[in-house]
Protein backbone atom coordinates (compact mmCIF):
# COMPACT_ATOMS: atom_id res chain seq x y z
CA UNK A 1 0.00 0.00 0.00
CA UNK A 2 2.81 2.15 0.78
CA UNK A 3 4.27 1.73 -3.04
CA UNK A 4 1.00 2.35 -4.67
CA UNK A 5 0.14 5.55 -2.44
CA UNK A 6 4.01 6.77 -3.56
CA UNK A 7 3.26 5.80 -6.86
CA UNK A 8 0.41 8.00 -6.79
CA UNK A 9 1.70 11.03 -5.15
CA UNK A 10 4.58 10.77 -8.09
CA UNK A 11 1.85 10.36 -10.66
CA UNK A 12 0.08 13.73 -9.79
CA UNK A 13 3.46 15.47 -9.12
CA UNK A 14 4.55 14.32 -13.08
CA UNK A 15 0.92 15.38 -14.15
CA UNK A 16 1.10 19.05 -12.46
CA UNK A 17 4.75 19.71 -14.09
CA UNK A 18 3.65 18.80 -17.61
CA UNK A 19 0.39 21.03 -17.12
CA UNK A 20 -1.91 18.26 -17.41
CA UNK A 21 -4.00 19.35 -14.76
CA UNK A 22 -5.34 22.62 -15.13
CA UNK A 23 -7.22 24.79 -12.92
CA UNK A 24 -7.47 25.80 -8.91
CA UNK A 25 -10.79 23.09 -8.67
CA UNK A 26 -9.24 20.19 -10.35
CA UNK A 27 -5.84 20.51 -8.10
CA UNK A 28 -7.60 20.92 -4.97
CA UNK A 29 -9.92 18.52 -5.09
CA UNK A 30 -6.83 15.71 -6.50
CA UNK A 31 -4.77 17.19 -3.62
CA UNK A 32 -7.45 16.45 -0.89
CA UNK A 33 -8.17 12.94 -1.93
CA UNK A 34 -4.95 11.98 -1.87
CA UNK A 35 -4.42 13.43 1.36
CA UNK A 36 -7.45 11.39 2.48
CA UNK A 37 -6.00 7.76 1.15
CA UNK A 38 -2.60 8.84 3.22
CA UNK A 39 -4.83 9.05 6.03
CA UNK A 40 -6.86 6.13 5.95
CA UNK A 41 -4.34 3.70 4.14
CA UNK A 42 -1.14 4.72 6.72
CA UNK A 43 -1.27 3.86 9.85
CA UNK A 44 -0.09 6.38 12.87
CA UNK A 45 0.75 6.22 16.48
CA UNK A 46 -0.15 9.34 17.22
CA UNK A 47 -1.37 13.15 15.21
CA UNK A 48 2.54 14.18 15.68
CA UNK A 49 3.29 11.14 13.17
CA UNK A 50 0.14 12.08 11.06
CA UNK A 51 1.30 15.44 10.73
CA UNK A 52 4.68 14.64 9.89
CA UNK A 53 3.49 12.42 6.68
CA UNK A 54 0.98 15.25 5.42
CA UNK A 55 3.40 18.00 5.62
CA UNK A 56 6.01 15.64 3.54
CA UNK A 57 3.57 14.94 0.90
CA UNK A 58 1.94 18.26 0.78
CA UNK A 59 5.28 20.11 0.49
CA UNK A 60 6.23 17.92 -2.35
CA UNK A 61 2.86 18.49 -3.89
CA UNK A 62 3.12 22.36 -3.55
CA UNK A 63 7.34 21.82 -5.10
CA UNK A 64 5.26 20.32 -8.31
CA UNK A 65 3.48 23.05 -8.92
CA UNK A 66 4.55 26.02 -6.80
CA UNK A 67 2.00 29.14 -8.89
CA UNK A 68 -0.81 27.10 -7.49
CA UNK A 69 -1.47 28.11 -4.44
CA UNK A 70 -4.09 26.30 -3.88
CA UNK A 71 -2.01 23.07 -2.98
CA UNK A 72 -1.01 24.29 -0.11
CA UNK A 73 -3.82 25.67 1.13
CA UNK A 74 -5.74 22.18 1.02
CA UNK A 75 -2.80 20.68 2.73
CA UNK A 76 -3.08 23.93 5.46
CA UNK A 77 -6.74 22.76 6.01
CA UNK A 78 -6.32 19.23 6.88
CA UNK A 79 -3.32 19.92 9.22
CA UNK A 80 -5.65 22.40 11.17
CA UNK A 81 -8.01 19.36 11.28
CA UNK A 82 -5.44 16.99 12.64
CA UNK A 83 -4.56 20.04 15.41
CA UNK A 84 -8.06 20.67 16.68
CA UNK A 85 -8.90 17.04 16.52
CA UNK A 86 -5.70 16.68 18.79
CA UNK A 87 -6.43 19.43 21.16
CA UNK A 88 -9.78 18.38 21.56
CA UNK A 89 -9.26 14.94 22.15
CA UNK A 90 -6.65 16.28 25.18
CA UNK A 91 -9.76 18.09 26.64
CA UNK A 92 -11.87 15.18 26.58
CA UNK A 93 -9.29 12.83 27.97
CA UNK A 94 -8.55 15.33 30.88
CA UNK A 95 -12.43 15.82 31.82
CA UNK A 96 -12.52 11.99 31.68
CA UNK A 97 -11.17 11.52 35.24
CA UNK A 98 -7.84 11.43 36.94
CA UNK A 99 -7.52 7.71 36.88
CA UNK A 100 -8.30 7.83 33.46
CA UNK A 101 -6.21 10.40 32.26
CA UNK A 102 -3.20 9.25 34.41
CA UNK A 103 -3.50 5.33 32.87
CA UNK A 104 -3.36 7.42 29.35
CA UNK A 105 -0.51 8.85 30.39
CA UNK A 106 1.85 6.63 31.23
CA UNK A 107 0.81 4.07 28.08
CA UNK A 108 4.29 3.00 27.38
CA UNK A 109 5.29 3.97 23.69
CA UNK A 110 6.22 1.39 20.76
CA UNK A 111 9.76 0.87 22.21
CA UNK A 112 9.01 -0.20 25.66
CA UNK A 113 6.48 -2.49 24.48
CA UNK A 114 8.74 -4.59 22.21
CA UNK A 115 11.34 -4.56 25.41
CA UNK A 116 8.48 -6.06 28.01
CA UNK A 117 8.39 -9.62 28.25
CA UNK A 118 5.30 -11.38 26.34
CA UNK A 119 3.34 -11.91 29.24
CA UNK A 120 2.35 -7.76 30.19
CA UNK A 121 1.21 -8.31 26.24
CA UNK A 122 -2.78 -8.09 27.47
CA UNK A 123 -5.09 -5.93 25.55
CA UNK A 124 -8.10 -3.84 26.94
CA UNK A 125 -11.84 -4.94 25.93
CA UNK A 126 -13.35 -2.03 24.69
CA UNK A 127 -16.50 -1.40 22.76
CA UNK A 128 -16.64 -3.19 19.59
CA UNK A 129 -15.95 -0.76 16.53
CA UNK A 130 -14.58 -0.83 12.91
CA UNK A 131 -11.29 0.84 14.40
CA UNK A 132 -11.37 -0.71 17.71
CA UNK A 133 -10.43 -4.28 16.03
CA UNK A 134 -7.85 -2.67 14.50
CA UNK A 135 -6.67 -0.98 16.86
CA UNK A 136 -5.72 -3.07 19.90
CA UNK A 137 -3.96 -1.38 22.70
CA UNK A 138 -1.78 -2.78 25.13
CA UNK A 139 -3.31 -2.83 28.99
CA UNK A 140 -0.96 -1.98 32.28
CA UNK A 141 -1.53 -2.54 35.49
CA UNK A 142 -4.93 -4.65 37.29
CA UNK A 143 -5.65 -5.08 33.73
CA UNK A 144 -1.98 -6.67 33.00
CA UNK A 145 -1.56 -8.22 36.30
CA UNK A 146 -5.58 -9.87 35.89
CA UNK A 147 -4.55 -11.19 32.71
CA UNK A 148 -1.52 -12.81 33.23
CA UNK A 149 -2.58 -14.28 36.11
CA UNK A 150 -5.78 -15.61 33.92
CA UNK A 151 -3.47 -16.58 31.41
CA UNK A 152 -0.28 -18.67 33.58
CA UNK A 153 -2.31 -21.51 34.25
CA UNK A 154 -6.11 -21.79 34.01
CA UNK A 155 -7.47 -24.72 33.18
CA UNK A 156 -10.40 -25.40 30.58
CA UNK A 157 -13.37 -26.09 32.04
CA UNK A 158 -15.14 -29.51 32.04
CA UNK A 159 -18.00 -29.14 29.94
CA UNK A 160 -16.01 -27.64 27.11
CA UNK A 161 -15.35 -29.34 24.14
CA UNK A 162 -11.76 -30.42 23.36
CA UNK A 163 -11.61 -28.43 19.82
CA UNK A 164 -12.75 -25.28 22.22
CA UNK A 165 -10.11 -25.88 24.34
CA UNK A 166 -7.49 -26.31 21.57
CA UNK A 167 -8.73 -22.64 19.70
CA UNK A 168 -8.99 -20.79 23.36
CA UNK A 169 -5.02 -22.15 24.09
CA UNK A 170 -3.77 -20.71 20.73
CA UNK A 171 -5.61 -17.55 20.67
CA UNK A 172 -3.79 -17.12 24.67
CA UNK A 173 -0.59 -17.95 22.54
CA UNK A 174 -0.98 -15.73 19.92
CA UNK A 175 -1.63 -12.94 22.66
CA UNK A 176 0.77 -13.75 24.71
CA UNK A 177 3.12 -13.41 21.70
CA UNK A 178 3.48 -16.93 20.94
CA UNK A 179 2.72 -18.62 17.38
CA UNK A 180 6.24 -18.30 16.09
CA UNK A 181 5.79 -16.61 12.40
CA UNK A 182 2.23 -15.84 12.63
CA UNK A 183 1.96 -14.36 16.57
CA UNK A 184 4.67 -11.69 15.38
CA UNK A 185 2.78 -11.26 11.99
CA UNK A 186 -0.67 -10.72 14.63
CA UNK A 187 1.00 -7.95 16.47
CA UNK A 188 2.67 -6.41 13.58
CA UNK A 189 -1.12 -5.91 12.44
CA UNK A 190 -2.01 -4.62 15.49
CA UNK A 191 0.23 -1.99 15.60
CA UNK A 192 -1.35 1.43 17.36
CA UNK A 193 -3.30 3.76 15.47
CA UNK A 194 -4.23 7.48 16.33
CA UNK A 195 -8.05 7.09 18.04
CA UNK A 196 -9.18 10.33 16.34
CA UNK A 197 -8.36 9.65 12.69
CA UNK A 198 -11.88 8.82 11.65
CA UNK A 199 -12.81 12.23 12.18
CA UNK A 200 -10.37 13.92 10.38
CA UNK A 201 -11.11 11.29 7.45
CA UNK A 202 -14.89 12.54 7.92
CA UNK A 203 -14.07 15.83 8.26
CA UNK A 204 -11.73 15.60 4.92
CA UNK A 205 -14.94 14.17 3.55
CA UNK A 206 -16.68 17.22 4.07
CA UNK A 207 -14.25 19.39 2.75
CA UNK A 208 -14.35 17.11 -0.64
CA UNK A 209 -17.94 17.95 -0.59
CA UNK A 210 -17.72 21.56 0.12
CA UNK A 211 -15.23 21.89 -2.88
CA UNK A 212 -17.66 20.20 -5.31
CA UNK A 213 -20.43 22.78 -3.94
CA UNK A 214 -18.52 26.14 -4.10
CA UNK A 215 -19.73 27.44 -7.20
CA UNK A 216 -23.44 27.08 -6.63
CA UNK A 217 -22.62 28.83 -3.06
CA UNK A 218 -21.16 31.72 -4.52
CA UNK A 219 -23.83 31.50 -7.10
CA UNK A 220 -26.84 31.13 -4.70
CA UNK A 221 -25.62 34.47 -3.99
CA UNK A 222 -26.61 36.22 -6.87
CA UNK A 223 -29.64 37.97 -6.10
CA UNK A 224 -28.36 39.80 -3.27
CA UNK A 225 -25.75 41.86 -5.50
CA UNK A 226 -27.22 41.83 -8.71
CA UNK A 227 -29.95 44.74 -9.41
CA UNK A 228 -32.53 45.58 -12.03
CA UNK A 229 -31.25 47.58 -14.88
CA UNK A 230 -27.90 46.93 -13.57
CA UNK A 231 -24.83 47.03 -15.52
CA UNK A 232 -22.11 44.54 -14.98
CA UNK A 233 -18.67 44.44 -16.46
CA UNK A 234 -16.48 41.48 -16.24
CA UNK A 235 -12.95 40.06 -17.44
CA UNK A 236 -12.06 37.17 -19.26
CA UNK A 237 -13.27 33.65 -18.90
CA UNK A 238 -14.09 32.40 -15.05
CA UNK A 239 -17.00 29.52 -14.41
CA UNK A 240 -17.53 31.26 -11.07
CA UNK A 241 -18.67 34.43 -12.80
CA UNK A 242 -20.32 32.55 -15.62
CA UNK A 243 -22.10 30.67 -12.64
CA UNK A 244 -23.06 33.60 -10.98
CA UNK A 245 -24.42 36.06 -13.60
CA UNK A 246 -26.35 33.08 -15.09
CA UNK A 247 -28.33 32.89 -11.82
CA UNK A 248 -28.93 36.06 -11.73
CA UNK A 249 -30.31 36.07 -15.12
CA UNK A 250 -33.34 34.22 -13.69
CA UNK A 251 -34.79 36.66 -11.64
CA UNK A 252 -33.18 40.20 -12.67
CA UNK A 253 -32.31 41.94 -16.21
CA UNK A 254 -29.28 43.26 -16.58
CA UNK A 255 -26.59 44.12 -19.19
CA UNK A 256 -23.15 42.71 -18.61
CA UNK A 257 -20.05 44.08 -20.74
CA UNK A 258 -16.94 41.27 -21.32
CA UNK A 259 -13.64 42.46 -22.04
CA UNK A 260 -12.01 39.94 -24.24
CA UNK A 261 -8.96 39.72 -22.23
CA UNK A 262 -6.18 39.52 -25.13
CA UNK A 263 -3.95 37.67 -25.88
CA UNK A 264 -5.63 33.78 -25.29
CA UNK A 265 -8.90 36.13 -25.92
CA UNK A 266 -11.04 34.00 -23.32
CA UNK A 267 -13.87 36.70 -22.98
CA UNK A 268 -14.76 35.11 -26.27
CA UNK A 269 -16.32 32.22 -24.84
CA UNK A 270 -17.48 34.10 -22.10
CA UNK A 271 -19.76 36.40 -24.54
CA UNK A 272 -20.36 33.31 -26.32
CA UNK A 273 -22.15 31.70 -23.22
CA UNK A 274 -23.67 34.81 -21.24
CA UNK A 275 -25.76 35.07 -24.85
CA UNK A 276 -26.90 31.65 -24.99
CA UNK A 277 -28.01 31.93 -21.64
CA UNK A 278 -30.33 35.15 -22.68
CA UNK A 279 -28.36 37.54 -20.87
CA UNK A 280 -27.89 40.67 -23.33
CA UNK A 281 -23.91 41.08 -23.43
CA UNK A 282 -21.59 43.33 -25.22
CA UNK A 283 -17.98 42.49 -25.94
CA UNK A 284 -15.32 44.83 -26.19
CA UNK A 285 -11.49 44.99 -26.60
CA UNK A 286 -8.80 45.42 -23.37
CA UNK A 287 -8.16 48.79 -24.68
CA UNK A 288 -11.49 50.18 -24.40
CA UNK A 289 -12.29 49.39 -20.84
CA UNK A 290 -11.52 52.28 -19.25
CA UNK A 291 -13.83 54.12 -21.80
CA UNK A 292 -16.65 51.78 -21.27
CA UNK A 293 -15.73 51.80 -17.34
CA UNK A 294 -18.31 55.14 -16.56
CA UNK A 295 -20.90 53.60 -17.49
CA UNK A 296 -20.81 50.51 -15.56
CA UNK A 297 -22.11 50.09 -12.45
CA UNK A 298 -19.98 46.72 -10.82
CA UNK A 299 -17.33 45.14 -11.85
CA UNK A 300 -16.97 40.96 -11.46
CA UNK A 301 -13.64 39.19 -11.78
CA UNK A 302 -12.55 35.59 -10.67
CA UNK A 303 -9.39 35.18 -9.09
CA UNK A 304 -6.51 32.61 -8.69
CA UNK A 305 -5.82 33.40 -5.18
CA UNK A 306 -6.21 35.64 -2.28
CA UNK A 307 -2.99 36.44 0.09
CA UNK A 308 -2.77 37.63 3.19
CA UNK A 309 -3.01 40.95 2.94
CA UNK A 310 -6.23 41.24 0.95
CA UNK A 311 -4.07 40.85 -2.33
CA UNK A 312 -5.76 39.24 -5.45
CA UNK A 313 -3.58 37.13 -7.59
CA UNK A 314 -6.00 37.08 -11.06
CA UNK A 315 -5.68 36.62 -14.42
CA UNK A 316 -3.75 38.91 -16.67
CA UNK A 317 -5.37 42.16 -17.07
CA UNK A 318 -7.31 41.82 -14.18
CA UNK A 319 -5.23 45.25 -12.76
CA UNK A 320 -5.67 47.38 -15.55
CA UNK A 321 -9.76 46.63 -14.39
CA UNK A 322 -9.59 47.07 -10.99
CA UNK A 323 -7.49 50.45 -11.61
CA UNK A 324 -9.98 51.66 -14.44
CA UNK A 325 -12.70 50.87 -11.65
CA UNK A 326 -11.29 52.34 -8.79
CA UNK A 327 -10.76 55.93 -10.71
CA UNK A 328 -14.50 55.57 -11.90
CA UNK A 329 -15.43 54.64 -8.19
CA UNK A 330 -17.28 51.47 -9.32
CA UNK A 331 -16.83 48.51 -6.85
CA UNK A 332 -14.61 46.09 -7.93
CA UNK A 333 -16.73 42.37 -6.17
CA UNK A 334 -14.30 39.21 -6.52
CA UNK A 335 -15.64 35.85 -7.00
CA UNK A 336 -13.80 33.19 -4.75
CA UNK A 337 -13.99 30.42 -3.19
CA UNK A 338 -12.56 30.13 0.46
CA UNK A 339 -9.90 27.25 -0.59
CA UNK A 340 -7.86 29.94 -2.46
CA UNK A 341 -7.66 31.93 0.68
CA UNK A 342 -3.42 31.72 0.90
CA UNK A 343 -1.44 31.99 4.22
CA UNK A 344 1.12 34.05 2.61
CA UNK A 345 2.01 37.36 1.57
CA UNK A 346 3.24 38.79 -1.52
CA UNK A 347 6.18 39.69 -0.57
CA UNK A 348 7.08 36.02 0.21
CA UNK A 349 9.45 34.17 -1.34
CA UNK A 350 7.61 31.07 -1.16
CA UNK A 351 4.48 32.72 -3.41
CA UNK A 352 4.98 32.24 -7.33
CA UNK A 353 3.16 34.88 -8.82
CA UNK A 354 3.39 34.17 -12.28
CA UNK A 355 4.11 31.49 -14.88
CA UNK A 356 4.16 32.23 -18.54
CA UNK A 357 2.14 30.38 -21.55
CA UNK A 358 3.41 29.68 -24.87
CA UNK A 359 4.42 33.13 -26.88
CA UNK A 360 2.52 31.91 -30.00
CA UNK A 361 -0.91 33.64 -28.12
CA UNK A 362 1.44 36.44 -28.92
CA UNK A 363 3.09 36.16 -32.37
CA UNK A 364 2.81 33.33 -34.65
CA UNK A 365 5.42 30.86 -34.90
CA UNK A 366 6.00 31.96 -38.45
CA UNK A 367 7.37 35.08 -37.12
CA UNK A 368 9.19 33.57 -34.59
CA UNK A 369 11.06 31.10 -37.05
CA UNK A 370 11.58 34.00 -39.65
CA UNK A 371 13.54 35.74 -37.20
CA UNK A 372 15.54 32.85 -35.86
CA UNK A 373 16.32 32.19 -39.74
CA UNK A 374 17.74 35.36 -40.07
CA UNK A 375 20.14 35.35 -37.07
CA UNK A 376 21.19 31.90 -38.15
CA UNK A 377 22.50 33.60 -41.71
CA UNK A 378 24.02 36.36 -39.93
CA UNK A 379 21.57 39.03 -40.59
CA UNK A 380 21.64 42.42 -38.11
CA UNK A 381 18.37 41.85 -36.55
CA UNK A 382 16.91 43.05 -33.30
CA UNK A 383 16.71 40.43 -29.94
CA UNK A 384 12.71 40.73 -29.11
CA UNK A 385 11.73 38.53 -26.22
CA UNK A 386 8.11 37.62 -26.21
CA UNK A 387 6.41 37.12 -22.54
CA UNK A 388 3.10 35.94 -22.29
CA UNK A 389 2.46 35.88 -18.43
CA UNK A 390 -1.10 34.11 -17.12
CA UNK A 391 -1.71 36.13 -13.54
CA UNK A 392 -2.19 39.90 -12.26
CA UNK A 393 -1.71 40.99 -8.73
CA UNK A 394 -4.26 43.26 -7.78
CA UNK A 395 -3.51 45.29 -4.53
CA UNK A 396 -5.64 45.13 -1.81
CA UNK A 397 -6.95 48.94 -1.51
CA UNK A 398 -8.31 48.13 -5.40
CA UNK A 399 -11.04 45.45 -4.32
CA UNK A 400 -14.16 46.27 -2.59
CA UNK A 401 -15.85 42.76 -1.47
CA UNK A 402 -14.53 39.44 -1.73
CA UNK A 403 -17.85 36.83 -2.16
CA UNK A 404 -16.95 33.71 -0.88
CA UNK A 405 -19.04 30.46 -0.71
CA UNK A 406 -19.32 31.48 2.81
CA UNK A 407 -20.63 35.21 2.09
CA UNK A 408 -18.78 38.62 1.70
CA UNK A 409 -16.33 39.82 3.43
CA UNK A 410 -13.65 43.28 3.05
CA UNK A 411 -9.77 42.74 2.40
CA UNK A 412 -9.40 43.80 5.85
CA UNK A 413 -11.16 40.58 7.23
CA UNK A 414 -9.01 38.06 5.40
CA UNK A 415 -6.30 37.42 8.75
CA UNK A 416 -9.52 36.46 10.54
CA UNK A 417 -10.41 33.71 8.00
CA UNK A 418 -6.72 32.91 7.96
CA UNK A 419 -7.09 32.00 12.15
CA UNK A 420 -9.90 30.26 11.56
CA UNK A 421 -8.91 27.94 8.40
CA UNK A 422 -5.42 27.52 9.25
CA UNK A 423 -2.77 27.11 12.03
CA UNK A 424 -0.10 29.29 12.30
CA UNK A 425 2.47 26.76 12.56
CA UNK A 426 1.29 25.39 9.13
CA UNK A 427 1.95 28.62 7.41
CA UNK A 428 5.41 27.19 5.57
CA UNK A 429 4.65 23.66 5.47
CA UNK A 430 8.59 22.50 5.52
CA UNK A 431 11.03 25.20 4.25
CA UNK A 432 14.34 21.85 4.77
CA UNK A 433 12.44 20.01 2.86
CA UNK A 434 11.19 22.24 -0.36
CA UNK A 435 14.97 23.17 -0.29
CA UNK A 436 16.09 19.66 -0.85
CA UNK A 437 13.16 18.93 -3.49
CA UNK A 438 13.91 22.08 -5.43
CA UNK A 439 17.48 21.36 -5.59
Amino acid sequence: MQQQLSALVEGYCDQLRRRQIEGSFQCAKRTAEIMRLLITTQRHADAASLIEDVRTVGTKLQAAKPVELVIGNIVRRVLHMIREEEEQGGDEDGAGGAGAHEAEEHQPGLLSQALRGPASRVFINRAVSLSNLLDQRPAEGPLAAMGTSSGGGAQPQAGSSGGGASASASASAADDGGGGEGGARRRVRSAPQWQHKQTVIELLNELIDELDGIEAQIAHQAVEHIHANEVILTYGMSDTVLLFLKEASKKREFQVVVAEAAPRYDGHRMARALAAAGVQTTLIADSAVFAMMARVNKVLVGAHAVLANGGVIAPSGSHVVAAAARRHSVPLVVLVGLHKLSPLFPHDPDVAFNEFKSPADVVDFDVLAEAFVRRDEGADTVNVEVCNPCFDYVPPHLVSLFLTDTGGYTPSYVYRLLAEYYSREDYLLSAELLNLINK
